[in-house]
């Protein structure tokens, strides 16, 4: 770091686990919350914040104003091939709970999932115009039909009025 008004220079190293994904494991990134999720066209220009085909731009803090869509984006991996469609056979169940009980549930179907051979990328907007001001947890429930396997990755956020 370097501050450009003094010219004063220090450093901090600081070191990070790299999470280990098992290739013969159904298994799933964290999940990133965002302030928007964006559709970007195959072959735009590569810019900050965009995953592939998508511009995810994350909400840090975890807290959302009530007329403000809550955005999920995760990517899952090793996901069996369904050697009939030679794609992933998965679905997704975004489900919201607010004091470890379901409030609401949306289905992906697997059809509508983007994705390239084993990686399937699950993005979806939670509009919270609906929603009490509070904490909220959002899980993920994602069953691959080839394997068998069924993972739950979570997140806690915040509505705010």
């Amino acid at each position: 770091m370097r501050d450009t008004k003094s010219g004063a220079a220090g450093f901090r190293q600081a070191g990070f686990v790299v999470p280990e994904y098992r290739a013969d494991r159904l298994s799933a990134s964290s999940i990133v919350l965002a302030a928007k999720l964006e559709n970007m066209e195959s072959g735009a220009a590569v810019s900050p914040f965009v995953i592939g085909t998508t511009k995810v731009i994350p909400n840090l803090s975890g807290t959302f104003q009530r007329n403000q869509p809550v955005g999920i984006y995760l990517q899952v991996y090793n996901a069996a091939i369904d050697q009939t469609t030679l794609r992933p056979a998965a679905d997704a169940e975004y489900v919201l709970l607010k004091n470890g009980k379901e409030i609401a549930k949306q289905t992906e179907e697997w059809r509508q999932i983007n994705d390239v051979g084993q990686r399937l990328t699950l993005s979806r907007l939670i509009d919270s115009r609906h929603l009490e001001p509070g904490e909220y947890q959002i899980q993920v429930r994602i069953r691959d039909h080839v394997s068998g396997e069924t993972i739950t990755p979570s997140a806690i956020f915040t509505v705010v009025p």
